[in-house]
């Protein structure tokens, strides 16, 4: 018998007994027992004397869509969950939630949603307009189809730096998971740790994204922060004016910030703006997103000050502190360059040495792999007396 079958043979309080001695949580961000998720649904219900519903999605702050591998693997699984979720609360309405960016999953799933009743829409889930819905997170509806079938175990779900997605026991320690040889950061959820607390589990790291990735010293906290914040405005409604405004003014910060244009007071700015969402928006958004900065700034100051007052990035990634050069005495006048330059910006011909063109190169750093001789050098140093016109090669001499 399917988990469905299994749980409207059982009248509506066996469920929520057997819900309740599974100890099944809701793996959204409100990691309350899925029991108290259902009693406090129906009591909102009541009070704003609307029809009972549920809602299935991801956290409206998930970004990367790890977690839809669950969905897109086991389609049913999570359907039945929603619909187990449906009959606890006497519910018709029944909707599930996919990211807009994921528009083939959309389609994929509609049969099975459509067996058991359930709307499948794209967006975000509006958390006003489902005041007295249990909301329910994808894992949770999967996970809720196992306790019916008898083969839940408690987990927490993680794609290690961009790996297949795995489960792992609560105990399972960061550093069992991930090399944290060469670690500078560690970015689990929508937080960031310093190395030395990969000892932590992951249950403990509150991975709600399924995310972790270990960051080296190759990596640039702040560049990487830019990007998440990025993301996040870019699937934010735009509704909330917290959430909108915040978002605009931390991304707008981190990226002045790499782009060579930061400022001292931009650090303080991130932490109230950072925490000042955190309590003042409605859902995950505003509330999560604004966490991945809070805890960069937080944890990394100084990799922050080093971009900000000695314009450097100590991980040599934000392409403003950047330098691309041909170095003339190693050139040998090849050609390479110039024919893999994306931008067109690399002058010379044979047996002459090449130069950049600094104001339309965007340092792709392909003409460094395309250069057999290992003349071409990144720095975010000072660059050395180059020639100024073609130069034979072997003839150009420093002043």
């Amino acid at each position: 018998m399917s988990a469905l079958e299994n749980a409207v043979g059982l009248s509506k309080e066996q469920v929520i007994e057997k819900i309740k001695a599974s100890g099944l949580q809701e793996y959204g961000l409100c990691r309350e027992t899925l029991t108290r998720r259902f009693e406090n649904a129906l009591k909102e219900c009541r009070e704003e004397e609307k029809e009972p519903g549920v809602v299935a999605a991801l956290n409206n702050a998930d970004t990367s869509g790890v977690l839809l591998e669950i969905l897109r693997s086991e389609p049913e699984k999570v359907m039945e969950g929603i619909s187990i979720a449906a009959y606890v609360a006497g519910a018709d309405k029944k909707v599930l939630h996919i990211p807009e960016y994921e528009a083939q999953l959309f389609e994929t799933v509609k049969p099975a949603a459509e067996k058991y009743g359930i709307e499948v829409v794209t967006g975000l889930v509006n958390i006003r307009e489902s005041k007295g819905c249990v909301l329910l997170h994808l894992v949770t509806a999967a996970q809720l189809a196992e306790v019916f079938l008898d083969t839940y175990e408690k987990g927490i779900y993680v794609s290690v730096n961009g790996g297949n997605l795995q489960k792992a026991a609560c105990s399972t320690k960061i550093s069992d998971l991930a090399d944290m040889g060469e670690a500078k950061a560690i970015q689990a959820g929508y937080r960031y740790y310093l190395p030395e607390q990969g000892e932590m589990t992951v249950e403990e790291a509150r991975i709600d994204n399924g995310v972790l990735n270990i960051l080296s010293e190759k990596e640039c906290v702040v560049c990487e922060t830019e990007k998440q914040l990025a993301a996040s405005r870019k699937q934010s409604c735009g509704k909330c004016v917290f959430c909108r405004e915040g978002l605009l003014q931390l991304h707008h910060m981190q990226k002045e910030i790499t782009e060579g244009r930061g400022k001292m007071e931009f650090i303080d700015l991130t932490k109230e703006i950072g925490e000042a969402m955190t309590i003042s928006t409605p859902c995950t958004m505003g509330q999560e997103s604004s966490k991945t900065a809070l805890w960069a700034v937080e944890l990394f100051e100084e990799e922050y000050k080093s971009h900000i007052k000695k314009k450097n990035c100590p991980a040599g990634v934000c392409s403003s502190f950047v330098n691309i050069y041909i170095n003339p005495s190693a050139c040998e006048g090849c050609g390479e360059c110039a024919d893999i330059c994306p931008k067109d910006c690399i002058e010379g011909k044979p047996k002459y040495i090449h130069m950049i063109d600094d104001f339309d190169c965007d340092k792709c750093g392909k003409c460094i792999d395309a250069c057999d001789a290992g003349a071409i050098i990144r720095t975010t140093g000072k660059v050395p007396k180059l020639p100024n016109r073609l130069t034979k090669v072997g003839k150009f001499k420093k002043h």
